[in-house]
Parts: C-alpha cells; sequence; structure tokens
C-alpha cells in the first residue's frame, strides 16, 4: 500500500511540473527590460518548459492564437481571461539635465505649450499626455516635432536633450537613478492601470503558466523594482 502511495505521490509531482511550450505574447520594451530576465532564470530551473516568445504592443487575442499567458498594463473586460496584477505602473515626464537648463523647467501641465515634447505615435495617431489637475484626469495632446513609434528611441531622444518625454517609469528608472533624466510634473502624477498578468480560464491550473507568474512574483513582490534605488 505505501508503494502505491509513493507512486502516487510521483505522478501527482509529475502532473504538476512545468513542462511543455509555453506561448508568451510580450509588450515589446517592458518585456525586453523586465521579463526576459526571468524567463531566462524560469526555463533554467525548469528544463522540460520550451518559450516561444512573441513581442507587440499590440493587444492579442489569446484564445484565438493561442497564447498561454500575456503581461499587460491593466487588463480588459473579456470573460474568457484571467487578469492577476504583479506590480503598479507610473508615468514619468522627464527630459535630459542640459535640455532643463536651457529651456527651463515646466511647473504645471500648460507650461508644455512652450517646450519640445516627444510625441509617442500608436497606429499613426499621437498618444496624449496624462496628468491628474484639480483631482481631475486630464490629457493633453502631444503636439512636438518629433514622433516616435518606439518608446526605447523615444527616450533615447531624451536623453539626447531633444526635449521632454512622457514613458512608463519602467523605461526610465536606470536613467532618472543615474541623473541622466530628471522627472518634473511629478505632483501631477496620476494612477495608472497595474502591470498584469493575463491568460485563458482554460490555462488557470497548467503548471508552466503558474509556475511562470510564480516566477514574476518572486521577483517582483508586488513592487515596480525598477523603480527602487
Amino acid at each position: 500500500m505505501a508503494e502505491v502511495d509513493e507512486a502516487g505521490n510521483v505522478i501527482n509531482k509529475r502532473n504538476q511540473t512545468p513542462k511543455g511550450r509555453l506561448r508568451i505574447d510580450l509588450p515589446v520594451a517592458f518585456g525586453r527590460l523586465h521579463v526576459l530576465p526571468i524567463l531566462r532564470n524560469f526555463l533554467e530551473r525548469w528544463p522540460e518548459v520550451n518559450a516561444e516568445v512573441t513581442f507587440s504592443d499590440e493587444y492579442s487575442d489569446l484564445v484565438r492564437d493561442g497564447i498561454d499567458l500575456t503581461i499587460r498594463i491593466g487588463g480588459n473586460d473579456d470573460s474568457r481571461l484571467v487578469r492577476k496584477v504583479l506590480a503598479p505602473h507610473r508615468l514619468i515626464t522627464c527630459a535630459s539635465p542640459h535640455y532643463l537648463e536651457t529651456h527651463g523647467i515646466p511647473k504645471v501641465p500648460d507650461d508644455l505649450l512652450h517646450h519640445d515634447t516627444l510625441v509617442f505615435s500608436h497606429r499613426g495617431m499621437p498618444v496624449p499626455w496624462h496628468y491628474e489637475v484639480n483631482s481631475q484626469h486630464r490629457d493633453y495632446p502631444a503636439k512636438g516635432r518629433m514622433r516616435f513609434n518606439n518608446t526605447e528611441a523615444l527616450r533615447d531622444a531624451a536623453l539626447a536633450g531633444c526635449g521632454l518625454c512622457q514613458v512608463g517609469a519602467f523605461l526610465v528608472g536606470e536613467q532618472v537613478a543615474a541623473g541622466t533624466l530628471v522627472p518634473v510634473l511629478a505632483r501631477f502624477c496620476r494612477t495608472e492601470p497595474p502591470i498584469c498578468a493575463v491568460y485563458p480560464t482554460k490555462r488557470h491550473r497548467s503548471p508552466k503558466v503558474k509556475g511562470f507568474i510564480a516566477a514574476i512574483e518572486d521577483c517582483w513582490h508586488g513592487q515596480a523594482v525598477w523603480e527602487l534605488t
């Protein structure tokens, strides 16, 4: 009887071991900077897992495309999906010290009208800048002369002194800590949707999905670790 129980335990353990192909869809910059290092360690720990990673800043249809897991800012109301909050997210408006010395520091969002603002374009449309003014959420049109469809290129333009940018803190945490980018308008920063793991409900009990989410949680501990200095 003991041998039967032991065999059953071995089978149960085997069934709970992460294995097989793990299909992940990641935001381009965030995924490369903050998820890939965790994935590398996860694969080292679980050699029976193979990862297939796609990078896109568009929202994929996880069920239609057969994707096991994605990392998103916020989530959606799709009843077919489960959302698990992993870390907070915020936007930072910043510029290089040289730019601020030359052009001055904006004190309120309306001052942006007198500054060079670096524009992020999504699907050909400029993304407005987000602030909270007098306890109200307000969007400010981005009307700068330089437009980018890649946030890392936009950040690099800010580092080069081309103007102010508004990007996720995950993209500039290292530069802010080093002083090569300086945050401004911090008191107008508004609460943004958190960073979440999103996956189809049918993947809820998949050991490879549960295991990878646990690996992320063990690394971040629910914090925006890219801002901790």
